[in-house]
């Protein structure tokens, strides 16, 4: 089994400063490799102007096993102009600045002003037409050449920089939560439609009982009636003519009467004339002489109290 280099415990998380000062300074101006050990953790790679998505450059450097360690990558400048860096990489996709840039200090215990020896920039890899987008995040650390009147010049003193790439934590936490959202919406709508559901079923369990509880004496709504057509005895069993006739007898009907008699089968007179057969007395008679027991033997007749109406064949 081979031995690791790494020792045990080992966590490569350099500063600022040290990135700067202690890799890209001796890398640089005094042209010296890296020491082995560092070799398994600063890789050489460009990102810029590579053709790879950053996940694909994860994956391929180890970055799925790392452990609260970022991927560290000795990165050459793909420069347009001395201030204008060509920053593309992955399919359409570029790396872009998410902030202004950070002057790196020298770290130099006692001194209260120590000297700017580099600079800090950070990007976010962006590409709305990839996986990877806003998935991505790049420091970007350059070395100064000496001491600089003007440090907000945005010129590169030299053709390779360190860039430290990580996952953009943000973005996966706003997935989960789009994710989890996603969820608790759906099961809202489950639990809403399941509601309506619900209450449909109670709102035709309670049609139903309304219709059961109906004042029809048949259990369904009842018929409306036309006092001149009592042709509706035809689709009404006799249970219903107490009923019916007693809407059909109402005394709207009956303002322009003298008199009239009345034997559809020759038991029963009623004379309007007789103060004794008042309105209030109308249905109760009309509802006698219409009870089932005076039609068992009827085929037909006609009744015409107000010379207007005929009625049909009736019913056994």
């Amino acid at each position: 089994m081979e031995e690791s280099l790494v020792p045990l415990g080992f966590r490569f998380s350099p500063s600022d400063e040290e990135i700067v000062d202690s890799f890209l300074y001796p890398f640089l101006v005094e042209s010296k490799p890296f020491m082995s050990l560092y070799n398994n953790f600063i890789h050489s790679c460009n990102l810029f102007g590579n053709n790879t998505e950053p996940s694909e450059i994860w994956k391929k450097y180890g970055g799925p096993q790392l452990v609260d360690t970022d991927l560290y990558f000795i990165s050459k400048l793909n420069k347009l102009t001395p201030k204008r860096m060509d920053r593309r990489i992955g399919n359409g996709g570029t790396w872009s600045e998410t902030e202004s840039s950070k002057l790196v200090h020298e770290k130099v215990s006692g001194n209260p002003n120590p000297n700017p020896i580099g600079r800090k920039r950070k990007f976010r890899y962006e590409n709305k037409g990839s996986e990877d987008h806003t998935g991505w995040l790049l420091d970007e650390y350059s070395l100064f050449d000496g001491p600089k009147n003007d440090y907000n010049q945005r010129s590169y003193d030299f053709d390779f920089v360190i860039c430290r790439m990580r996952k953009n934590d943000r973005v996966g936490i706003k997935a989960t939560n789009l994710k989890r959202g996603s969820q608790d919406t759906e099961e809202k709508k489950m639990n809403t439609n399941k509601k309506m559901k619900k209450d449909d079923q109670m709102g035709s369990t309670e049609s139903s009982s309304q219709q059961g509880c109906s004042s029809s004496p048949i259990g369904g709504d009842l018929v409306e009636f036309d006092p001149i057509d009592l042709t509706i005895f035809e689709e009404n069993t006799m249970a219903d003519m107490e009923q019916l006739l007693g809407e059909a007898w109402s005394p709207s009907n009956f303002e322009d009467a003298v008199s009239y008699d009345v034997d559809p089968i020759g038991e029963t007179q009623i004379n309007f004339e007789n103060e004794e057969n008042t309105m209030a007395n109308m249905e109760q008679l009309l509802g006698e002489a219409w009870s089932p027991s005076n039609f068992e033997n009827v085929v037909s007749h006609d009744v015409d109290p107000i010379g207007e109406t005929q009625s049909s064949q009736l019913s056994n």
